[in-house]
Parts: structure tokens; C-alpha cells; sequence
């Protein structure tokens, strides 16, 4: 879970309040006090942060499945002002 919060540049908080759970809850799994996050909360993260819930859930397979990054990646962008698309938009037609 450390890993999802650092390459997402979130703080335990906020990664907390987007789960609905409290950062309390997210340190104990962080620091080893609690091993084992439920499988409806891996695919919460799964939904909302785009990383495979078999990965959080056992170490295996894929980190981020591509369904899944898609929808973050889009979720990402429709948060997005317009200058910010338009810059977007021409560093992909650069492409």
C-alpha cells in the first residue's frame, strides 16, 4: 500500500479519505499491525487508483492492469482545466 501512496504522491490521509477508512487504518497495514486488507477494499483501490487487486492482494501478476490505468489516466484528465488539455493534446499530436 506504501507503494501505491508514494507513486500516487498522495499522503496517508487523503489515500485514506478516499477509501473511506481512516489513516489509522491505512498506518497499521503500512507498519506491518495489521497484514491483511479485504479484497472489496483492494478492488476499491483497484477502481479508484487503477492498480490490480490480485497484486495488492498477494504480490502476483500485473501492478496496474490496463483497464484500470486507463481509468485512473482518464479520471486524471477529467479533473484537468482546459489549458492544461490543450498543452496535452499538442504534446500528443507532437507524438
Amino acid at each position: 500500500m506504501e507503494t501505491i501512496i508514494e507513486e500516487c504522491g498522495l499522503k496517508q490521509a487523503t489515500f485514506a479519505k478516499s477509501l473511506g477508512v481512516t489513516p489509522n487504518y491505512i498506518s497499521m497495514i503500512i507498519h506491518g499491525k495489521k497484514e491483511l486488507i479485504s479484497p472489496t477494499l483492494a478492488i476499491l483501490i483497484e477502481h479508484i487508483y487503477g492498480y490490480s487487486n490480485t497484486w495488492i492482494l498477494s504480490g502476483e501478476g500485473e501492478k496496474r492492469n490496463r483497464d484500470s490505468l486507463l481509468k485512473s489516466i482518464l479520471k486524471d484528465l477529467d479533473m484537468l482545466d482546459m489549458e492544461k488539455l490543450k498543452q496535452i493534446s499538442e504534446y500528443i499530436k507532437k507524438l
